[in-house]
């Protein structure tokens, strides 16, 4: 038994050595190899995966390989299958401009919306409860912080009993009753994606184009969405620093997606500065919620209305918003969850908060989303023997953005967390990240393009 086991491996590293082969010289991968390799990864040493993924980096997926890995990805463990209706449950949400099909012919029912990643990204918690409350159901799966970006996953653990962690069962039971559950990413579901993904943050491959479409949809197409809201975000606080790269990136998401017969959309957004007036778990959870109380900047509500128009009819979605239909339906859903709504504030609360003023007359140039990323990261994440200790209560809230002006003694920004000497130092990165001018500054623009 145990020769015939490491015969077996044995022939598995062999074919590997052909596969990474073919791949550094530049040639495709049949759809059986593909199916192969992700059928085969636990027979496959990291070191073997690691070196097919820098032939991928350097030498590209096609398109057809592209689609072959992502299905594969995606069928390497569960696949939800949840239950459809007839048509459309969310009639007021129909006769807009950009629905593919027509109400009485449309059958997409089941939502996910991805984000790539930012710096003061909370739109999935804005957007998810918004779409339920138009009628959508939203099946999601998100993920925790990684790098300068924040995770969702480690944002929603900042409201008090907040599970993330759900069965499929009660998965599967809150979008019946409710219309929306959000967990985090089960082994279950695209393992195989789990695996490649842990190789591609130690190898330095995260930023190939296929490698990224296949890792996003095929956990899209793992959580039994028919339909895909994509926000791909480009510049400084983005891992995509070039817009024709998020281009490409974009547009090969959709087609994957289109391939497999998902409707699916993008849109192209700005992340050259922090999204919305706030950077921390805690504190982007309020603003999320505050938005669905009626409250919050211009970018964030620009972007979520974006992405909910983008399948709806946009006189809905304002509704939804400002008849506060949205923020019962979040309430419902933290309280399927086990999350305690009214204790988001007081749990978030921080031990100090450090005001940066201004000590000039200028407009501002600009607000590196990367620095202040980073500088937030450094405040709240701790390393530990099981990872990370969070203060969730750690971050930053901005009174002044790219082309507002300023008046000495303005508040710029207030730093806050449980570490009071820690506030300094993130205090200067902060405002290290800023630049001035003295002459007007045009407001940048949010959203580049749809898809």
């Amino acid at each position: 038994m145990t020769q015939q086991i490491a015969s077996r491996e044995l022939a598995a590293n062999l074919e590997m050595i052909r596969l990474i082969d073919q791949k550094r010289s530049g040639y495709k991968h049949s759809g059986e190899e593909i199916y192969w390799m992700i059928n085969h990864l636990d027979k496959i040493p990291d070191y073997q995966l690691s070196a097919w993924l820098m032939a991928v980096c350097l030498n590209g997926l096609s398109e057809d390989e592209t689609v072959h890995l992502t299905k594969a990805m995606a069928y390497s463990g569960h696949v939800l299958t949840l239950k459809r209706h007839a048509g459309h449950n969310h009639s007021d949400a129909c006769d807009h401009d950009h629905h593919a099909q027509s109400c009485s012919e449309s059958k997409y029912t089941f939502v996910d919306k991805h984000s790539t990643g930012g710096v003061g990204d909370k739109v999935t918690i804005a957007l998810t409860p918004i779409l339920a409350a138009l009628g959508f159901r939203v099946s999601k799966f998100s993920g925790r912080s990684l790098g300068h970006t924040g995770g969702t996953i480690d944002k929603l653990e900042a409201i008090p009993g907040f599970q993330t962690d759900i069965s499929m069962k009660q998965f599967e039971k809150q979008i019946a009753d409710i219309g929306i559950a959000l967990a985090s990413q089960s082994m279950e579901f695209a393992p195989a994606d789990k695996r490649l993904y842990a190789l591609r943050d130690k190898t330095a491959t995260v930023e190939s184009i296929p490698l990224i479409a296949s890792s996003v949809m095929s956990k899209k197409i793992a959580g039994g969405a028919d339909q895909i809201l994509l926000d791909v975000k480009v510049g400084s606080g983005a891992f995509m620093k070039d817009l024709n790269y998020a281009k490409k990136l974009a547009k090969q998401m959709v087609k994957i997606g289109k391939s497999l017969n998902l409707n699916t959309r993008a849109v192209i957004s700005n992340m050259d500065q922090p999204l919305g007036n706030t950077v921390g778990n805690g504190l982007e959870v309020i603003e999320a919620m505050e938005l669905l109380e009626g409250k919050y900047p211009e970018d964030l509500y620009e972007i979520v209305l974006e992405l909910a128009s983008s399948i709806a009819d946009v006189i809905a979605v304002k509704d939804v918003i400002h008849s506060g239909k949205a923020y019962v339906k979040f309430a419902e859903w933290i309280e399927a969850q086990g999350g305690d709504i009214r204790k988001i504030r007081e749990a978030n609360e921080p031990k100090f908060k450090l005001e940066c003023r201004s000590n000039r007359d200028a407009y501002i140039k600009k607000l590196d989303a990367l620095s202040v990323g980073q500088a937030v990261h450094e405040l709240a994440y701790k390393a530990s023997s099981n990872g990370y200790d969070i203060d969730n209560t750690a971050g930053v809230s901005f009174r002044a953005k790219v082309a507002d002006q300023i008046k000495p003694s303005d508040i710029l920004f207030i730093v806050q967390g449980s570490n009071e000497a820690e506030l300094e130092i993130a205090r200067d990165k902060i405002l290290a990240a800023y630049e001035f001018s003295e002459s007007k500054v045009k407001k940048p623009k949010l959203v580049y393009k749809i898809i």
